[in-house]
């Protein structure tokens, strides 16, 4: 409980001086994994996204980007503002490949551990100038 509780204190205050986390598993290492080939992109620019989650995840857990200010953690809220997504069907690590959002912002990739009100189990933020 006290390593939980110190990790979750370290994270809360790397924003107060100036650090940001730009990619985030709640599973720990070994645990589901995204990260970008950039993080910064054109509007309309592809982007390769490359993963990782463990066995035993539903085809229908999925990757999708959302606007950073959506909150995180629930699936059905992620759900409800994804501009695209795509199915994992199944595969355990590999790359996915998406158009950046075509307006400038602030947008995160976000992966399900399945499309029926799952969880959120990883994300990483990306910049479209």
């Amino acid at each position: 409980m006290l390593k939980k509780l110190v990790i979750v204190a370290l994270v809360m205050a790397l924003p107060a001086v100036g650090l940001f986390v730009s990619s985030c598993s709640l599973f720990g290492p070994g645990g589901p994994s995204l990260d970008t080939d950039k993080s910064a992109y054109a509007p309309g620019e592809t982007i390769t996204v490359t993963f990782s989650v463990p066995e035993g995840l539903p085809t229908n857990a999925w990757v999708g980007i959302i606007p950073s200010s959506v909150p995180h953690g629930d699936e059905a809220q992620n759900d409800t503002f994804d501009l695209t997504y795509q199915y994992l069907n199944g595969m355990t690590s590999g790359t996915l490949v998406f158009s950046a959002p075509l307006v400038p912002g602030s947008y995160d990739f976000r992966m399900h551990d399945t499309d029926s009100n799952g969880k959120e189990i990883a994300s990483v933020t990306f910049t479209v100038k």
